[in-house]
Order: structure tokens, then C-alpha cells, then sequence
């Protein structure tokens, strides 16, 4: 605008337009137009143009409004997208509408705009200023992948084939080391190629020498190469060749890429550095590294290998021969932390800002702050690899040490080494492998139903075919716990379903729809599907193949038929016969529970195809609760114990048979107290002075169960001599007996008295008030009688309603 008046009249007739169009469309309301385009037809035509002309109009300034930015416009295909894409037009407005502020801010004077030289100048200053640990993480950056001479094929299920097209430094020819072999799951891959040379490999001898370790040139007096053309990789090798040691590490990034991308490639020794970028389209042309990787004579040293050595081989066709991983050696020294942090401060005293370890390493060019932590961990990993080494044989040398270390860790090293790198095919039956949905439930304590469960298989193959497409990451299409949110909750609703997916892709919002069919089919479907615990395995769970149920016991041959539960889809059909081992009594307790003969019939009616957790406890009827007759003998019984047993467990009670081990919860009647005898014409009381245990051991009478409790709870008593314990236990002895027989006298132990009748009893919790009782029975103690008489509190006062509450007419 030139001038103020000119913007007063554009905002005049903006404003003016939108209240004559707003005005129009409230002529007719919503609900009315199905009507008005029933009884007129060249209403519905004029509607359908209108809709035609907003929704380019709509396009049109979405298209504008984003131009210049990377804010992608929403696809607007008719009405219905509109609201699909509403959250991406409410940013775009958004946007708009943060920059209007801006410049109002400007125009006011609230931000005063810089000159020219000053933007420079700001623009210098913020370059050099460290960005924040989350700008690092994930770049709007054009994937690199797309340039290389091999494109990566995400779909492709054939075994994958090492990328060599030479072998250096071979024992087998390369012919004969990319042959397909059969693995133990069934399938057939491509062996190792350097499988030989890996095994057959040993370390130089000066790997075995204690030797003063070589100083590392300053850090920041130095710096590396930086190698993204074919003959800087070739002025590289002349250096390399000539290395008796070399440190290696790699940078990975697998956020915007289906399997990953290897990033970077550090190299470092005794004297440089490089820094060697693997996202070039000539990528495979690296394979020229090899001549050194592979050649025995040169130690190559690496810090966690375990992953390294798969990206290698799948992005660049590189192997390693003649590895020292020094988080291996670091485990045989008992060291308390094993990362490569940990090794630095410990042997240099150099402090890794770990926080670029999940960096964007695809950014290009590298911030400083990514090139030097990029550098430190091969730059001083040789110094580290010096001091190891001389701990290692200083321990070997150590008279309790089994063998030599340093072999031990050339072991190890060899096992990461002979690794091989395999396709991951989806198995949407079984879930198996890393990425599967098996692996996945695993991890989590959510349980679902019948069709939740299928819901999530759904989604979870959706999700990894949509991210194979993309070639995006599988977190990145769509979150693990946004899964199991849509999984437990089953949207069947666009808006509810898109709540669920926060945040989400670009691709995921694109094609919503297309997952809310994926929801709804599998919802239907499920009800009879499979359940959840008839595919999911548990971790460490073993199957049992052919085995017979019965007779199993834990020292039967039968249990060396268990084996492991397979990792591939291929072991997982293989297996699919297999059935659960199940016990007919559970081993969950031990022996802690008397184990008694189950009744067959009663497990054979509860058989299905899992495992059983089932305790034989006895049927619980009236005749449990009844009591049992016990004859007291009328002579004395002689009990002898073992040798070398304590004195206080004479008294022991004797256990008896399985059919005799019944419990009784109360008997009719009577005082709470345990009784002494069970009969009124029961034998004599035997003097207390014959119950008293002799000097060798033994007792003439056994005695009862109230008297036997009595004297071991004397026993266990402390602090008094003999004789004063002789009379204490004669004293309550005495005590316990006149009680009994007094008890005795008044009738109270008669078991004459008929058993009570559990079974047809009436209702204690139902009965009718006066039921079952005297009017005269003493009332029950109510704790809150109390407090009715405490000081009640003040009522709720009325709040006054603000606004006008009554409309008075003259």
C-alpha cells in the first residue's frame, strides 16, 4: 500500500464483501438445503458451482500463502477433504497470521527492522552460535538415497547378495564365497564371504607385547580430512596401507530410511584423521577399503561393533578381518561402564558430548560441533586400545587368569565379525522378527481382546507397508504408542481416529481414510479371529514338540525333546504343529503344595490349548466341616527321636495321612479355647509329672494339644536354668489341665452334638429382622454412634446468580 488512505479503503470493501457474503449465506440455513435442492434442480446445480469455485479459491491461497516455505498445502478435493485437511489450513493460517503480527510489530515501531549491515552481522553471529540439541535430531532434507546409483528397493524379499565385486586378500575365491546356503531356520542365504578369512585370522605379535602407549596428537591442534571424491579415497588408502593400527567407527542414521543409512565413516591413525562421506551416489565404489579391512596384519579397532558390522556390509559391501573390539576387552577387565564415553574419560580425560550421537548425520555440511564429535571417537581410540591391551596381558600373566585375554577378545571379535546382514521380510501371520507385532506385544502390559488384537496386526502391517512406500522409518509413519492407542480404542471415526495418530506423518494424514477402512474391516473380521494368546509367545517360552502329557515328570527323558522358540517366520511355520506342554498339576508352586492324584476327568473337561495353573485342592462340601471322632489311647505311647534331633521337637506332632488331614473351621458351641479332650468318658488325666521329658530324650505320654503348646512356647523361652523351667512348665501344665477338666465337667467338649449343617442352613447375609435369634440378644457395638452427636456444620449458603434473575413488566 502507498499510502493510509488507500489501505482504508481496501479494508472497507474486504470488510464490506464478507458482510454481504456472510449475510446471503444465512438466508437459507443448512438443514433446509436438501430441501431447497429436492423441489428445484437448478438449486443443487448453482450449489455444486459455488462448492467448485470456494474450493479453488481455497486451493489457490493455500498454494500462495505457502509459497517459499516448506509448509506443504493441503490436498482439497471436495467438501469432505476440507475437513481432513482442516488442521493443516488452521497452520497454514496460523503462519499467516504470526507474520501479519511481525510486520504490524514493525510497522508500529514495537521491533525496530535492522539495516542491511546488521542483518549480515546477526546472520554471522548465529552461525557461529550452537544450535539446540533438538535441531540436530531430524532435517528437512532431500533424501539422499534417491540419487544413489542403486536406489533401495524396501519390497524386495530375495536373500540379499554382499555388494562385492572383488576380494581382496582372499583364502576363497569370490566365486565360491557368494553361493546360497541352507540355514539353520530353513531358508537359504548367502554365506559370509569372509567367513574363512575371519576364523583363520591372528593377530599380529605385536598385539601381545606390553609396550608403552603411543601419545595421541592434540585435538585441537589437528584436524580432518574431509573425503567426498574418489581421489581423496584414493590419496587415503596410500596412508592406510602403511598402518599397523587403524580405528574405524560409523555413523548411522534410520529415521528417514526404511533399513538406515550409513552416514559417515571415521578413520583415524596413529598420525590422521578422516572424516569420509558415505551419502554420495558413487557409494559402492568405497569398496576399494577393503584391501586394507581385510588384510590380518593391520589390527582394526572399534568400539561396539555388534551393528556396524551389518551397515557395512548391506550400504558399502565392506567386511573386517583382524578386529579389536574394545567393548569387549573392556567387559574382561570388569571395568564398571563399557561405552566409549566412559573408555574416554577413563584413558584420556576427554568429555563426548553424547547428545549429537543421535544426530541428523545426513546434514551436509556438518555443523562443527557434529564434525568434532564425529572425529573424537576414532581420534583417540588407539591411545585407548594401547592402555587395554597392556591391562589385558598384565592380567593374563596373573596366576588365577585362564588363558590369555587377548585371545579371548580376538574370540569375540571374530563373532561380531562373521555376522551377516539379512532382509527383513514381514510376516503378518506370526509377527516374528525385530519389526514384528510378536516383538511388539512383548514389550508391552496392554492385553486386548479378540478384536483389538486384530485391529492391531491391521494397523501394524499397514503401518510398515505405508513406511516401505515412503521409505520413512516405521516410528516416524506412525508411533508405537499411537498403535496400540488405535488398537485399544478401534476408531471408526476420521476425527477420532487422527486423535489417536498424534503427531503423525505427512503420509499418515494423507491417507487416513485409507487407514479407517483398515480399522473398520479388521473390527468386523475379528470376532472370529484368533486370540491373542494363541500367537503371541512369550519371551524365554519353550515348545514342546510330540511330547506326551502324561507321566511327565521333572526328571523324565521327555523334557530333552524342548526346544527354543525360533526367531524367523520360516521356524515359526515350521513349527506350527508344535503344541504347548501342559501339566495335569501345577508346577508353579513346587513341592510346597502336597501334590495328590488329579481327577482326569475334570481336567479333560477344562482342555484347551494353553497351559494350566490348577492347585488339587479337596471339594469343599458340609462333610468337610464335620468333626471327626479321635480314640485317645488308654495306654501310654512310647515315642522315640532321631539321634540328632532337638529336645523340643518330641513334641512334635506326629502328621498324619492324606485321608485323615481334614480341618475343622468351628465347632458348635463352647469357649473359644482349644479343647483337651474330645470325649467326657475319655481315660484318666495322666499326672503332669509323667509328661515331663527325661534326661535321655524320650516321654512316657505323649502330650495333648494345649499342653504341647504350652511347653513349646516354654521352650523357645530363654534366660532361666533348668530347674526354673522344670517348674514353670509343671505350673502351667497343672494350669491347663484343671481348665480342661473343668471344661470337661460342664459338658462343653460333648461331640455328641450333631454336626453343623452348612449346606441347608438358613440365610445369615438374607435374613428377615428377628430371624434366627432372641429378642433379647445384646446389640453390637456401632462405632459411629458417637459422632451424630458432634456439632453439625453450617448448611450451604445459596450463591447469587449473576445477571438479571426477573423481568418486571410495567
Amino acid at each position: 500500500m502507498t499510502s493510509e488512505h488507500s489501505f482504508k479503503d481496501l479494508k472497507a470493501g474486504i470488510t464490506s464483501a464478507l458482510v454481504n457474503t456472510t449475510r446471503t449465506a444465512g438466508h437459507i440455513s443448512k438443514e433446509d438445503l436438501a430441501f431447497q435442492r429436492s423441489i428445484n434442480p437448478e438449486v443443487d446445480r448453482l450449489l455444486q458451482e459455488q462448492n467448485r469455485r470456494l474450493l479453488a479459491l481455497v486451493r489457490d491461497l493455500n498454494k500462495s500463502a505457502t509459497a517459499g516455505s516448506e509448509t506443504a498445502p493441503p490436498l482439497l478435493k471436495d467438501a469432505e477433504s476440507v475437513d481432513d485437511g482442516w488442521r493443516g489450513i488452521v497452520d497454514i493460517v496460523d503462519n499467516l497470521l504470526e507474520k501479519a503480527d511481525a510486520c504490524l510489530d514493525e510497522y508500529t515501531g514495537v521491533i525496530k527492522k535492522l539495516t542491511p549491515s546488521r542483518q549480515n552481522e546477526q546472520a554471522v553471529a548465529s552461525a557461529k552460535k550452537p544450535l539446540a540439541k533438538h535441531e540436530y535430531r531430524d532435517q528437512n532434507i532431500l533424501k539422499p538415497q534417491r540419487l544413489f546409483r542403486k536406489v533401495p528397493h524396501n519390497d524386495d524379499t530375495t536373500p540379499f547378495k554382499p555388494l562385492l565385486t572383488s576380494k581382496p586378500n582372499a583364502t576363497v575365491p569370490l566365486e565360491q564365497s557368494l553361493v546360497l546356503a541352507p540355514q539353520p531356520d530353513g531358508s537359504m542365504q548367502y554365506k559370509q564371504p569372509y567367513e574363512t578369512e575371519i576364523s583363520q585370522a591372528i593377530y599380529p605379535a605385536t598385539a601381545y607385547v606390553q609396550s608403552d602407549p603411543i601419545p595421541f596428537s592434540p585435538f585441537e591442534s589437528t584436524d580432518a580430512t574431509w573425503v567426498d571424491t574418489p581421489e581423496a579415497v584414493h590419496d587415503m588408502l596410500q596412508d592406510l596401507r602403511k598402518a599397523k593400527e587403524i580405528a574405524v567407527d560409523v555413523e548411522h542414521h534410520d529415521v528417514h530410511s526404511y533399513v538406515g543409512l550409513v552416514s559417515l565413516l571415521q578413520i583415524s591413525t596413529r598420525e590422521r584423521d578422516w572424516i569420509v562421506d558415505t551419502l554420495v551416489p558413487w557409494r559402492e565404489d568405497l569398496q576399494a577399503l577393503n584391501e586394507v579391512f581385510t588384510d590380518p596384519r593391520i589390527i582394526k579397532v572399534l568400539h561396539g561393533s555388534n551393528s556396524d558390522i551389518v551397515w557395512l556390509q548391506r550400504d558399502l559391501g565392506l567386511y573386517i578381518v583382524g578386529m579389536f573390539d574394545t567393548y569387549h576387552a573392556s567387559r574382561l577387565l570388569g571395568y564398571p561402564k563399557h561405552s566409549l564415553a566412559y573408555l574416554l574419560q577413563r584413558h584420556v580425560g576427554f568429555e563426548a558430548d553424547k547428545r549429537y550421537q543421535m544426530a541428523d548425520w545426513r546434514m551436509r555440511p556438518l555443523p562443527k560441533q557434529m564434525y568434532d564429535y564425529a572425529r573424537s571417537d576414532t581420534h583417540f581410540l588407539l591411545y585407548i586400545f594401547d592402555n587395554i591391551r597392556n591391562e589385558l596381558l598384565a592380567k593374563s600373566m596373573n596366576a588365577n587368569a585362564n588363558g590369555n585375554l587377548i585371545d579371548e577378545v580376538q574370540e569375540s571379535s571374530k563373532r561380531e565379525a562373521l555376522q551377516r546382514y539379512e532382509r527383513f521380510i514381514y510376516d503378518a501371520k506370526n509377527g516374528a522378527g525385530m519389526g514384528g507385532w510378536n516383538n511388539l506385544l512383548t514389550r508391552t502390559a496392554d492385553r486386548f481382546d479378540i478384536q483389538q488384537f486384530a485391529v492391531l496386526r491391521a494397523v501394524h502391517q499397514w503401518r510398515d507397508k505405508l513406511a516401505r512406500e515412503e521409505d520413512e522409518s516405521t516410528h516416524q509413519i506412525m508411533t508405537n504408542r499411537a498403535l496400540l492407542l488405535i488398537a485399544r480404542d478401534m476408531p471408526t471415526e476420521l476425527p477420532r481416529l487422527l486423535s489417536c495418530c498424534q503427531p503423525s506423518h505427512f503420509s499418515t494424514r494423507k491417507r487416513a481414510r485409507e487407514l479407517l477402512e483398515v480399522v473398520q474391516k479388521a473390527k468386523a473380521e475379528g470376532v472370529n479371529g484368533p486370540e491373542l494368546n494363541e500367537l503371541v509367545v512369550p519371551r524365554g517360552h519353550v515348545r514342546v514338540n510330540n511330547l506326551n502329557l502324561s507321566g511327565l515328570s521333572a526328571s523324565s527323558p521327555s523334557t530333552s525333546q524342548v526346544s527354543a522358540m525360533p526367531r524367523n517366520s520360516a521356524s515359526l511355520e515350521s513349527s506350527a504343529g508344535d503344541t504347548l506342554a501342559t501339566m495335569h498339576v501345577s508346577q508353579f508352586w513346587g513341592a510346597t503344595v502336597r501334590r495328590t492324584t488329579p481327577d482326569m476327568k475334570r481336567v479333560s473337561e477344562f482342555k484347551t490349548n494353553g497351559p494350566h495353573l490348577a492347585l488339587p485342592l479337596p471339594p469343599l462340601t458340609a462333610q468337610v466341616f464335620e468333626t471327626k471322632t479321635v480314640d485317645v489311647p488308654s495306654t501310654p505311647t512310647t515315642r522315640t527321636t532321631e539321634p540328632g534331633a532337638r529336645a523340643e521337637h518330641q513334641y512334635t506332632k506326629k502328621r498324619k495321612s492324606p485321608d485323615e488331614d481334614v480341618f475343622v473351621v468351628k465347632q458348635m458351641g463352647g469357649s473359644k479355647k482349644r479343647k483337651t479332650a474330645e470325649r467326657q468318658d475319655g481315660p484318666e488325666p495322666v499326672a503332669v509329672e509323667d509328661m515331663v521329658p527325661r534326661e535321655n530324650g524320650t516321654a512316657d505320654q505323649e502330650p495333648s494339644i494345649s499342653e504341647r503348646t504350652l511347653l513349646d512356647a516354654d521352650i523357645m523361652e530363654g534366660g532361666l536354668s533348668k530347674s526354673q523351667q522344670r517348674r514353670q512348665k509343671k505350673k502351667k501344665l497343672q494350669e491347663a489341665h484343671q481348665s480342661a477338666v473343668s471344661e470337661v465337667d460342664e459338658g462343653v467338649g460333648n461331640t455328641g452334638t450333631e454336626a453343623f449343617d452348612y449346606v441347608n442352613a438358613p440365610s445369615v447375609l438374607h435374613a428377615r429382622k428377628g430371624q434366627g435369634g432372641s429378642t433379647g440378644a445384646k446389640r453390637g457395638i456401632d462405632p459411629y454412634s458417637k459422632s451424630l452427636d458432634a456439632p453439625k456444620g453450617m448448611r450451604k449458603v445459596q450463591r447469587e446468580v449473576p445477571g438479571r434473575t426477573m423481568t418486571y413488566k410495567s
